[in-house]
């Protein structure tokens, strides 16, 4: 590999790690709403970034006119997970949005019937249908319009048993502090609408 080669990769690898934590809002009819809806459910769901292969748990999010920028927290390790891969990263089609009981779950039945359900009653439904633990993680391009007014939270599953560059014990270790949280959230939904 000649060094121009080599300076030229760093220099991708530099622009897709930006581009995984700097989130464009450029297209969202409800920007202000998708900002504080964002902040409200941030210190609940990790970010993915695809570029480094991290979940990120704990963050610091900042917002511009029309972007988000998540800056992960330099000081804490413990909540940064490595060697996490893409296809660990599953899309679901669930999304979350502001109601005003709360955080509402959109989500598709067996059926096919999209359905809006509380999020403590459809947690126990994914749950279910995974037979274990659902790890939400969001990343760019999750923050979006759910309808005119109303901004919405898309939700990826983190599927640890096909991570197999981690350990048994760091499966666990992620899937431990992952699990807090949702229950977490699940403790605080009525409080997170806008």
């Amino acid at each position: 590999m000649t060094r121009v080669t080599f300076v030229a990769g760093l220099k991708e690898r530099k622009i897709a790690i930006t581009a995984d934590l700097h989130w464009s809002l450029e297209e969202m009819r409800a920007k202000e709403l998708g900002k504080q809806f964002l902040l409200n459910l941030s210190e609940f769901l990790p970010v993915y970034s695809p570029a480094l292969r991290q979940v990120y748990a704990d963050y610091d999010t900042y917002f511009t006119k029309t972007s988000v920028v998540i800056l992960p927290d330099p000081t804490d390790f413990t909540t940064t997970y490595s060697h996490i891969p893409e296809h660990a990263v599953k899309a679901t089609g669930i999304l979350l949005h502001p109601t005003p009981d709360g955080v509402g779950v959109n989500m598709r039945l067996r059926n096919q019937r999209s359905v809006t359900l509380p999020l403590d009653q459809a947690f126990n439904i994914i749950r279910r249908q995974l037979r274990g633990p659902f790890l939400p993680v969001v990343k760019r391009g999750d923050l979006r319009d759910f309808d005119q007014l109303t901004p919405c939270l898309h939700l990826n599953a983190l599927a640890l048993g096909t991570a197999d560059t981690l350990s048994r014990f760091e499966r666990l270790d992620i899937a431990s502090a992952m699990e807090a949280r949702v229950k977490e959230l699940q403790l605080a939904s009525h409080l997170l609408g806008v």
